[in-house]
């Protein structure tokens, strides 16, 4: 028998080492520095989290001022960008290296990309095909920097020491709620008003690749990151100083004439063009007048309905902050007050001292017989107490779901309750050559706001907008255009009036353009004494009840 062999030792395996934190600080206890980093990165989940939510609000405010629809545009942003913030969740799981660094290279990318969007997105719309295109890609690389945020900042609280919690989830998720509501505050009340949709982006990329900077401090960082982050910086900021005339030079190819004026209130872009006689100003980049062809759009508004009333004195404008209808309106010797109701405080100021749009609007908010109110029509509407002899309303056109609560049955049953016994409406009622169907519609909705009223759709022709409705409401129908027109007058004459608002047929434009879009086959009518009766065949089927009505209005059938 073999002696027996000395025992050996078990070999100890040793636990493989957890992350450790990084060196800290000489002099410092280790409880302050870690409380310090802990505080840095919850508040770098905060400011993300604010950055974040302002890109979409971005994306979607550049859209709907270049396209002028602002659903689709929201959609598509906050959809695309959602899309993206899958996608980078998805893929911060395959990332490599330190989370703190890759969060830091993510912040740097993302704060490039987010604050150079809008000057992206302005270049595409004015000068490819492929802005679409462009929106799109910009949203989804936007949306999947986002996307990689969280994931890499809870790694980062575990390179730290923090371990991966439910507690720790749930804090990082809620500061990222919280800052969108934080996001949702600040941008329609502080970035855009005070300082544009173009400033606005890059200061939030600066602060996206602050925080980035913000964290690099904390770790051993490669110097080639911190040099670019502190490159990144210092660009976007040069960019911020400059923004004014980059957005100048764009908007002038955009435009197509020098702007003469250009600011972004808390409601909308404004923005005053001036080449040679011709002066335009637009809205949200849509035309609101143009000086050389104005005047004929607003004195066919105030003729309409100042020359159906026996004494005008009380007039209520909706809209019209420029001035130029106040203008007409005070032509007319009876007139007392006028009342001038729009959102924006910036573009009736911008009406008053402005000296080129004082001087073609004759100055006339500054009428003593004139009082702005700034405030939305809709809620003025709803306040009553007074009655007037005539209501202009002068808004801005239904294209989008903003104003649509001003073309509803509600709205025009308010004003019918600020009317006098005899007063009268009339309403600036979008394109109807152009948009037949909403013209239509305005129409039917004021006949079905105001069912006491008669009501008169009329056209006119404006060369800078075509063929351009009108809806008139008056209990009097007796007294429509029974009165002379004041002096001064560049363009309509009573003549004129009585034909497009009386004799025209212009108003029956709607009916065709809605007769030929459904393709109605016959149309057949029994004329009474007293009144019309149609019936309406499509492909040989009799239309609904509904159809027939609606038509009928549009030309007064009634």
């Amino acid at each position: 028998m073999s002696p027996e062999s000395p025992e050996r030792a078990p070999e100890l395996i040793e636990p493989a080492p957890e992350p450790t934190e990084p060196a800290l600080e000489p002099g410092r206890p280790a409880g302050r520095a870690r409380r310090r980093r802990s505080t840095a990165l919850f508040a770098a989940a905060l400011l993300v989290a604010v950055g974040g939510l302002i890109y979409e609000l971005i994306l979607g405010t550049a859209a709907s001022y270049l396209i002028g629809d602002s659903v689709l545009s929201f959609s598509l942003a906050t959809g695309i960008t959602l899309f993206g913030m899958g996608v980078g969740s998805l893929l911060a799981g395959r990332l490599r290296g330190r989370p703190a660094t890759v969060f830091a290279a993510n912040e740097i990318l993302l704060g490039l990309v987010g604050g150079n969007s809008v000057l992206i997105l302005y270049a595409a719309f004015g000068l490819t095909r492929i802005h679409w295109w462009v929106f799109s890609a910009v949203s989804l690389l936007i949306g999947i920097l986002i996307g990689l945020e969280i994931p890499l900042l809870i790694k980062t609280f575990a390179q730290f020491g923090r371990g991966s919690s439910v507690e720790l989830l749930s804090r990082v998720l809620a500061l990222d709620y919280f800052g969108a509501l934080v996001a949702s505050l600040v941008f329609p009340l502080v970035l855009l008003p005070q300082l544009g949709l173009l400033r606005g982006a890059y200061l939030v990329g600066a602060l996206n690749v602050a925080v980035a900077m913000v964290v690099l401090r904390h770790v051993d960082a490669p110097r080639r990151l911190v040099a670019a982050g502190a490159a990144a910086v210092v660009v976007l900021m040069a960019l911020f100083c400059g923004a004014g005339h980059l957005e100048r030079g764009i908007d002038a190819r955009t435009y197509g004439d020098p702007i003469i004026y250009y600011e972004q209130s808390q409601y909308q872009k404004i923005v005053l063009t001036q080449y040679g006689r011709d002066m335009r100003l637009y809205l949200n980049g849509q035309l609101q007048f143009s000086s050389l062809d104005e005047a004929r759009y607003h004195e066919t508004l105030a003729a309409a309905a100042m020359t159906s009333v026996d004494r005008p004195a009380r007039v209520l404008i909706l809209g019209g902050g420029d001035g130029l209808l106040a203008r007409e309106v005070l032509r007319y010797p009876d007139v007392e007050q006028v009342t001038v109701v729009d959102i924006d405080p910036a573009v009736t100021d911008l009406a008053a001292t402005n000296p080129r749009l004082v001087e073609l609007n004759g100055g006339s908010l500054n009428d003593p017989r004139v009082h702005v109110v700034n405030r939305d029509a809709f809620g003025f509407t709803a306040e009553g107490g007074r009655t007037y002899d005539v209501v202009l309303i002068d808004l801005v056109d239904p294209s989008n779901e903003k104003p649509a609560k001003l073309y509803s049955v509600e709205f025009y049953r308010r004003v019918e309750a600020l009317l006098s016994e005899k007063g009268v409406m009339v309403t600036q009622a979008t394109s109807s050559f152009f948009s037949p169907r909403a013209f239509s519609t305005v129409a039917s909705t004021v006949a079905a706001g105001q069912p006491d009223s008669r009501v008169l759709p009329f056209a006119v022709n404006v060369p800078s907008f075509g063929e351009w409705g009108f809806v008139l409401s008056t209990r009097a129908p007796d007294l429509v255009l029974s009165h002379p027109l004041p002096d001064g007058l560049r363009y309509q004459t009573m003549e004129e009036m009585r034909f497009i608002v009386l004799d025209h047929p212009a108003r029956l434009l709607c009916v065709s353009a809605i007769l030929n879009r459904v393709n109605i086959v016959t149309l057949r009518a029994e004329i009474s004494s007293s009144r019309m009766k149609a019936v309406l065949f499509l492909d040989g089927a009799v239309l609904p009840d509904t159809m027939i009505r609606n038509t009928l209005k549009l030309s007064n059938w009634n």
